[in-house]
């Protein structure tokens, strides 16, 4: 590859020696006094693309310098060879990939002695987001961005932008849970409320994406179920997921499996030992999903995430019963905590669960893999081992990121793509496994998320239904006068609400397709949910949302109805034209990838409306957007 750089080399001036006397503790070599260099300060991080000037000042004295010769040491050839200059100016390429590159240079002075000095500079070069780049990235890592969130992220790299969002405080969904209505308690609308306001209101917002896609691999429901009169039991398991977003999988997945929550959801809490008397077996049902769904899947894979074949072509199991047998025994033993005996339980929905060894299988247990842990193993050190088992699994870095890359970026990565990000969660480059803060740079960074180079044909993935309103919501400071989010029916609304799912299978599986996918070889998760009912469901309360509650259409607002403030949009059409709010709304709702075709019809449908009814002119504006094919995808 041939790379173009601008360099400018000053005339190399030949110093004289300093005179003076006085003590000198210049070093010498066989009585020659060495030359005295220095360097002009580069700062540690610089943008691609950006002229720097290198500069050296030297001198000597006993002698004169003869030379001062820059070379580079590290990095893309800026310099080629030796370089005789005091100041020289490079130009940083600028490589369309977001991965930053380290640049070094050293430059010898050297005396009429033959004596030389050596000084070195080193620095990273890294990206600088413009409008564009920055809105992609944060369509893809936040819950939906505000316009001034992507102005502030331009003149970052996409890696610093991620650095900045993981070194945020948690913005914990339990700190936004209020008692509604008087209510003597907590209820089931308390939870809801307090997931809107922490998603919309939070500044953690990579966290927040990402604890929601958690949450829709570990998956726990309230719906239909006896947890929904748990909210502080379920509002607690969606923040263990907040604080483990950037931990370690294998906490996450021990705080998982002793959450009281879970632990009602798949029935292991309160799961007993065999006794054959009383007809009593190990309850299986964690012990399944934990592995199917949370772990390995029901296949081995290779590290690409495809599947693993045997001489005859067929797939391999990960598991069978007799691990199911295995593992439930594991989770035997487990109850509430501070309970005074495993039958007389504290209903503690909030603490971890606790053992009660009397409870707990002390009969062998077959892991996978063929590990064993023996007969007699107490239920804390059972645990430990089989977490330990699970996680060290081939088939978790490929079943996990591969999840995670859906969940974020891409309905069809490439296997490379998965792959890549598989390594990383084996050893974050300090022999970790499992930093799933690795993991999440390693999938937004990879060159297919950043489009760059990108060897996919079907990039990015639909939007989930409720995900496009917390976008318009967040842009719109969508609120209801008492400052409560009630929204009873986001199933019957979206076909999905935080932590809803019908089943422990999620709203969608990740491998799902349509039948027009089948023949092209892709799937498209959130099609799932896109029936008849979720489709006109979803386009009725997005119409509702964005035309009907308008607060500056009313002189009066509803105490309880949650309306959107649309002054601001309707400032830019009054004072510089729809072209330029159509620009705004490139930016903020498509990336930059709003096509001619779209932006026409938004110009055709603008062209009904008298000139001043701007409020009126911005309302169907964004519910045409809500429901164009180009917003709802994620590219």
């Amino acid at each position: 590859m041939h790379y173009k750089f601008a360099l400018i080399a000053s005339t190399v001036f030949i110093l004289s020696a300093c005179g003076g006397s006085g003590s000198d503790d210049t070093p010498t070599v066989n009585g020659n006094k060495i030359p005295i260099l220095s360097v002009a300060d580069i700062p540690s991080e610089l943008s691609k693309g950006q002229t720097i000037e290198l500069t050296a000042t030297a001198s000597d004295k006993d002698g004169t310098i003869t030379s001062v010769v820059w070379q580079q040491t590290q990095g893309p050839e800026l310099i080629s060879g030796p370089l005789e200059a005091v100041t020289t100016s490079v130009t940083l390429l600028n490589a369309q990939s977001y991965k930053p590159v380290n640049y070094a240079f050293s430059v010898t002075a050297t005396d009429n002695e033959g004596a030389s000095s050596v000084k070195t500079l080193s620095f990273i070069a890294r990206n600088n987001m413009d409008e564009i780049s920055a809105a992609r990235l944060l369509h893809q890592a936040t819950m939906g961005p505000k316009f001034s969130e992507i102005q502030n992220a331009q003149g970052l790299s996409e890696q610093q932008w991620l650095d900045k969002q993981i070194a945020l405080p948690i913005n914990y969904h339990r700190d936004y849970l209020v008692k509604l209505n008087d209510d003597d308690d907590f209820k089931y609308i308390s939870r809801i409320d307090a997931w809107w306001k922490a998603v919309m209101q939070s500044d953690d917002q990579l966290r927040q994406r990402v604890a929601f896609a958690l949450s829709e691999i570990l998956v726990v429901s309230d719906e239909n179920s006896a947890l929904r009169g748990q909210p502080e039991g379920m509002i607690t398991y969606y923040d263990l997921l907040l604080k483990h977003a950037f931990g370690n999988y294998r906490d996450l997945l021990e705080d998982v499996t002793l959450s009281p929550i879970m632990g009602t959801y798949l029935s292991h809490l309160g799961n007993e030992k065999a006794d054959d008397t009383l007809n009593i077996r190990p309850d299986e049902n964690y012990a399944r999903e934990v592995m199917q769904l949370f772990t390995i899947g029901l296949e081995e894979l290779n590290l690409d995430g495809s599947a693993k074949l045997d001489a005859q072509g067929n797939t391999i199991a990960t598991y069978g019963q007799v691990e199911i047998e295995g593992f439930a025994r594991v989770f035997t033993g487990w109850t509430f905590a501070d309970s005074e005996t495993f039958k007389r339980k504290s209903r503690d929905y909030i603490k971890p669960m606790e053992a009660f060894d009397e409870y707990h299988s002390s009969k062998q247990k077959t892991l996978l893999n063929g590990e064993v842990i023996p007969q007699g193993y107490a239920a804390e050190e059972s645990l430990q081992i089989a977490l330990d088992n699970l996680f060290n699994h081939q088939n978790v870095a490929p079943f996990i990121t591969k999840q995670l890359i859906q969940r974020l970026i891409t309905s069809n990565p490439t296997p490379q793509y998965v792959e890549r990000v598989a390594n990383v969660f084996i050893d974050n480059g300090a022999g970790v496994r499992g930093d799933l803060a690795a993991v999440v740079k390693a999938i937004y960074l990879d060159d297919e998320a950043r489009h760059f180079g990108s060897v996919l044909n079907y990039q990015g993935k639909i939007k989930e239904p409720i995900l496009k309103t917390v976008q318009f919501w967040r842009n719109l400071d969508a609120k209801s006068p008492a400052g409560y989010y009630k929204t009873w029916n986001l199933i019957n609304s979206y076909g999905q609400g935080p932590m809803q799912s019908a089943s422990v299978f999620n709203f969608f599986r990740p491998d799902y397709q349509t039948a027009a996918l089948r023949n092209k070889g892709i799937v498209a998760p959130e099609l799932q949910i896109a029936n008849d009912a979720t489709l006109i469901g979803t386009m009725n309360a997005l119409y509702a949302s964005l035309v009907w509650s308008t607060a500056e259409a009313r002189s009066d607002l509803n105490s309880n109805s949650i309306y959107i403030y649309v002054q601001d949009d309707m400032n830019v059409l009054e004072k510089n034209g729809v072209s330029a709010l159509l620009a705004q709304y490139n930016t903020l709702y498509f990336a930059g990838a709003m096509s001619s075709d779209t932006r026409q019809a938004l110009l055709d449908l603008d062209a009904y409306f008298n000139e001043e009814q701007y409020r009126e002119r911005v309302s169907y504006l964004l519910y045409m957007i809500a429901i164009s094919p180009e917003f709802n995808v994620q590219y």
